[in-house]
C-alpha cells in the first residue's frame, strides 16, 4: 500500500469500520471519514493525524439517503486523482422477528447494506477504470452465507453484498482493480451489543474484536483474496454451512437467533 494514497472508509464512527481507519492510516493511507456522526468521526480524524501524520477528512452523511450519498459521490469525484480504496462499511442489522418492525425500518436496512453500496461501487468503479488501479472493500457477513430465520432481511442484504461483490470482483480484475468482500462473523463492536446479540455465556467470550478483523481483512486484501472469512471460527462455520442440509442450518440458526434476539435495529 503506497504513500500519498486516499483511502474513503463509510461506516467509520465506529467498530470495524472505525478500527479500518486506523490501520489504514497506518499503512500510508489519507482517509476521507463517512458517517453520520460526525463529531465521532472528528475524534477519529484527530487521533489518526496525531499518530500516523496522514492528512484526514470527514464527511458527516446518512447514506441511506439518496441526497446525502450524491454528497459523497460529489466528494470522490472530486478526489479522483488520489482515491485508491473505498471501504463499504456502513450498514444496519435487525435481530428479532421480521414482522416485529416497522416496515420502515426494513426498507432502510435494505437501503444502506443494497442499494448504498451497489451505488458507490459503481461511481468508485467508473473512477477507477480509467487507470486501471484501485480497490474496493464490501463489508459483508458470515451471515451470507446462508439463511438465517430472526435476522432474515440482514442475512439476504449480506448474501447480496457478498455476491454481488465477488461479481464486480472478476469483471474488475483485468483492469486491475482488486475487490473483495470481507465476512466477520460475531466482532465485538456497537453493531452486535446494541442490536441486543448477547455474549453473557462462555461460548462468545472469545469472540474476535474489531482492531483483529480489520487487521485480518485488510492483510487477506493486500494478499489479493477476492473473499475474507476472518477468524478459523468463522471459516469451520462458513465450512460447515456448505456440507450441512439447507433445513438443518435453518434450524440451528432458528434456534440461536431466537434466543439472542434483542432490540431490532443498529447501526454499524
Amino acid at each position: 500500500m503506497g504513500s500519498g494514497n486516499l483511502a474513503v472508509v463509510t461506516g467509520a464512527s465506529s467498530g470495524i469500520g472505525w478500527e479500518m481507519s486506523k490501520q489504514l492510516a497506518a499503512r500510508g493511507y489519507d482517509l476521507l471519514l463517512v458517517a453520520r456522526r460526525e463529531d465521532r468521526l472528528r475524534a477519529l480524524a484527530s487521533e489518526v493525524s496525531h499518530q500516523t501524520g496522514r492528512n484526514t477528512d470527514v464527511l458527516g452523511a446518512d447514506l441511506t439517503q439518496p441526497s446525502e450519498r450524491r454528497k459523497l459521490v460529489s466528494a470522490l469525484e472530486s478526489r479522483k486523482e488520489a482515491l485508491q480504496l473505498l471501504v463499504n462499511s456502513a450498514g444496519v442489522g435487525m435481530v428479532g422477528p421480521t414482522v416485529a418492525p416497522p416496515l420502515e425500518r426494513i426498507m432502510k436496512l435494505i437501503e444502506l447494506n443494497i442499494t448504498a453500496v451497489t451505488e458507490l461501487s459503481y461511481e468508485t468503479a467508473k473512477i477507477m477504470i480509467p487507470r486501471r488501479a484501485g480497490g474496493l472493500i464490501n463489508v459483508a457477513s458470515t451471515a451470507s452465507f446462508q439463511a438465517v430465520p430472526y435476522m432474515n432481511v440482514y442475512s439476504a442484504a449480506k448474501a447480496y453484498v457478498l455476491s454481488f461483490t465477488e461479481a464486480l470482483g472478476e469483471e474488475l480484475r483485468e483492469y486491475g482493480i482488486r475487490v473483495m468482500a470481507l465476512c466477520p462473523g460475531y466482532t465485538k463492536t456497537e453493531f452486535q451489543a446494541v442490536a441486543g446479540v448477547k455474549y453473557d455465556d462462555t461460548r462468545f467470550r472469545s469472540v474476535m474484536s474489531a482492531a483483529a478483523c480489520a487487521r485480518a481483512g485488510l492483510d487477506d486484501f493486500d494478499k489479493g483474496k477476492r473473499i475474507s472469512v476472518t477468524g478459523l471460527g468463522n471459516k469451520l462455520l462458513v465450512l460447515s454451512s456448505w456440507i450441512a442440509p439447507r433445513s438443518i442450518t435453518l434450524k440451528i440458526g432458528s434456534r440461536l437467533m431466537k434466543n439472542r434476539a434483542g432490540q431490532p435495529l443498529n447501526d454499524e
